[in-house]
């Protein structure tokens, strides 16, 4: 069938790897450029064996053993270039297989799988266009020195800071909320004692193991902590680190000090508070910024968007009861497309409501989340970045208006927060400045004690606030 199709061992397409058969196994097909299409083999690749451009897997025995089990998914699972590309189909790997008992594990067992089904547009909705936006990627936003001014305002507000550095010291690691490690040890936690059953774990005693810091052999953990901030503040790494030396390290010059330590402890501080930096620096990040006039300030990349044709759209294989949506723009979608397994539970709810309203619904489209297939919005985070959203769901009523609906996490009985997202005010102002620039309507959807609200008017984190109006008296 290969030959047919034009792959063939002797022109490179084709590779084998057989205990007793090896062909075109040459270092050429490991590369990001390699030559080779196909790999056959018979049994699990050896350890050791890295092909991260590896992405599709054909599986066509029955009854292979664990081991080939998570070593060959483990081979498909890794992208190329060590990041993901915002499209759906190169962000993705996929497994094809006539094993039931092997796909039903796969879909239990391993993180974030799903089946793939594929639907078809209905004609209703195929002449309908709105404008979507990409990132101007000339555009660099905020540069490091205005990160660091940001950084050292958010942290002093915080913990109520001063010019007395060990009394900011005494502060930040006394502070009820999020306390700050100092010193010049590393700590780390580890479980004691033998465990047969992972049962036993739960019982298990936790203890805290500490390490005096040597600046050369905890360069790489030193290294590992800057980079897990560098992406939230869109900055190189040596950037991260010398906002953090300015802000810090003792012996460099700064007017933007929060404290004196030494190297050591410096180290220490970075890799000790590595979490709670984080948490500090998307406060940055999602720092309230004026969304319109920023908007304004980008030079956007709009294009046409149309719902696609086709797609793959995630299914639940699990379903009970499944029943047709007839309120969404593809044939043949159902409750298995959307359950809170492949969907969160705000959409879920968001799904059911539509359906249930579908008297005065023409059809609803869930957006994808990422890639160029999609409606896509500019906003710019608090560091000044430009990143692209993908409002959850657009909406066509029987009277002709249009609606735009983002689902964020609701709120708990007791008042706490579910919403997970440190830039859903700027995402919020985003979709207001681009609902007015394109005459559509628009909403953030929440839910609350079973209860859906709505929201187009000021952001306001709690549900309970005025502004989160019943879907029905605003949708």
């Amino acid at each position: 069938m290969l030959e047919r199709m034009g792959y063939t061992y002797t022109n490179g397409m084709v590779a084998k790897w057989m205990s007793e058969d090896k062909r075109q196994l040459n270092d050429d097909i490991i590369s990001n450029d390699g030559q080779q299409a196909f790999l056959l083999m018979k049994q699990a690749i050896s350890t050791g064996w890295d092909c991260p451009r590896a992405k599709i897997l054909i599986k066509l025995r029955e009854g292979m053993n664990e081991q080939f089990t998570i070593q060959t998914i483990g081979r498909i699972r890794r992208m190329p270039e060590a990041h993901h590309y915002e499209n759906e189909a190169l962000d993705c790997c996929y497994v094809y297989t006539f094993d039931q008992e092997y796909r039903n594990g796969l879909l239990q067992n391993v993180e974030r799988s799903y089946e793939m089904r594929h639907l078809y547009l209905k004609d209703k909705c195929k002449m309908f266009t709105l404008v979507k936006e990409n990132r101007d990627l000339d555009y660099s936003g905020i540069g490091a020195r205005e990160i660091l001014e940001r950084l050292y305002n958010q942290i002093k507000v915080t913990y109520s800071l001063t010019d007395d550095y060990e009394l900011n010291i005494q502060k930040m690691r006394n502070d009820e909320t999020m306390p700050l490690v100092f010193g010049d040890q590393i700590y780390r936690k580890m479980l004691r004692g033998r465990f047969e059953k992972i049962a036993s774990i739960e019982n298990a005693e936790m203890i805290q193991m500490a390490v005096k810091v040597d600046t050369h052999i905890h360069g790489i953990h030193m290294l590992h902590s800057t980079n897990e901030l560098k992406t939230i503040l869109d900055l190189q790494q040596y950037e991260v680190r010398t906002i953090l030396e300015r802000l810090f390290l003792k012996g460099v010059r700064s007017e933007y000090k929060l404290a004196k330590l030494s190297r050591p402890e410096f180290y220490a501080f970075a890799i000790n508070n590595e979490h709670t930096l984080k948490i500090l620096c998307q406060m940055v990040s999602a720092e309230i910024t004026d969304q319109v006039q920023a908007r304004l300030a980008v030079d956007k990349k709009k294009a046409e968007f149309k719902i696609p044709e086709d797609d793959f759209i995630k299914y639940d294989t699990n379903v009970k009861n499944e029943v047709e949506y007839r309120t969404n723009a593809y044939k043949k979608y159902t409750s298995g497309f959307a359950t809170i397994r492949v969907h969160s539970f705000s959409e879920n709810m968001f799904e059911r409501y539509c359906e249930d309203k579908r008297s005065s619904i023409d059809w609803v489209y869930k957006n994808g989340d990422t890639g160029q297939d999609y409606l896509s919005i500019v906003y710019l985070t608090g560091a000044g970045k430009q990143r692209l959203f993908y409002p959850d769901y657009i909406v066509k009523k029987i009277d002709g208006s249009i609606w735009l609906i983002e689902t964020k996490g609701g709120e708990s009985a007791s008042g706490e927060s579910q919403n997970i997202d440190q830039n859903a005010f700027n995402k919020f102002e985003a979709l207001k400045s681009y609902a007015k620039e394109n005459k559509v309507n628009w909403g953030f959807v929440r839910n609350h004690n079973g209860e859906l609200f709505l929201n187009n008017t000021e952001w306001s984190e709690s549900v309970q606030d005025e502004r989160w109006k019943p879907i029905d008296e605003v949708f």
